[in-house]
């Protein structure tokens, strides 16, 4: 052993102390962002501050990500617009920080078929996914999905607790009281599009009256 560092095998030992204390510590912060959320009773805030937390934001996936995720929004930004179906109160939560806001509103098909939900597209966001909140054994968990099917002659709300938009890249400054346009898109290679009010990260259900 040379005077002054450490063997290999208790090098490894600090090196493991110390990977473990920084996994320890990044657990601790979401218990405590869970704890908080949980204390003023805010549950879809909840979900989303406990995501950002844990998975953080898609920067890391890299240029071809990035890419591909404008170009599929330009691709539905120039979809035509579905007759027959509507968005209806739509809203969006802005979260802070780097923390991905979340979109809702009431998917109405007034079609005799059902309609397929395959994507969307914000004018302010760069990044948009459709997400459903699952609760399993007590615990809240998103994920995205690839389809969601609206039957014919129904109507599908997404709230908090449930199917979404999941924001994130905005391409400029968003603030409360912006109204942001939206595109969903649909199987059929149609759009729905819609204008969302932005709303504080507070906001559980926006006015019942707001239909855009």
């Amino acid at each position: 052993m040379i005077f002054g560092l450490f063997p290999i095998p208790q090098r490894r030992g600090l090196e493991e102390k110390r990977l473990n204390f920084a996994q320890q510590t990044q657990e601790e912060n979401v218990m405590k962002v869970v704890r908080l959320a949980a204390a003023i009773g805010l549950q879809s805030v909840l979900v989303a501050s406990v995501w950002a937390a844990s998975h953080g934001d898609h920067t890391g996936q890299g240029h071809g990500h990035n890419a591909a995720m404008q170009k599929m929004s330009g691709t539905i930004q120039n979809m035509p617009l579905a007759d027959n179906v509507a968005v209806n109160n739509c809203w969006l939560r802005l979260l802070p920080g780097s923390a991905p806001s979340a979109g809702y509103f009431l998917l109405q098909n007034n079609r005799p078929d059902n309609i397929v939900v395959v994507g969307a597209a914000a004018d302010a966001f760069d990044d948009v996914m459709v997400h459903q909140t699952r609760h399993e054994n007590g615990l809240s968990r998103m994920a995205m999905v690839s389809e969601v099917v609206v039957g014919a002659g129904q109507k599908l709300e997404f709230k908090p607790g449930g199917y979404h938009l999941m924001l994130e890249k905005p391409n400029r400054q968003v603030q409360v009281g912006d109204m942001v346009g939206v595109s969903i898109a649909l199987k059929s290679g149609e759009k729905v599009a819609a204008k969302c009010e932005v709303k504080p990260a507070a906001t559980v259900t926006p006015a019942a009256h707001m239909s855009h």
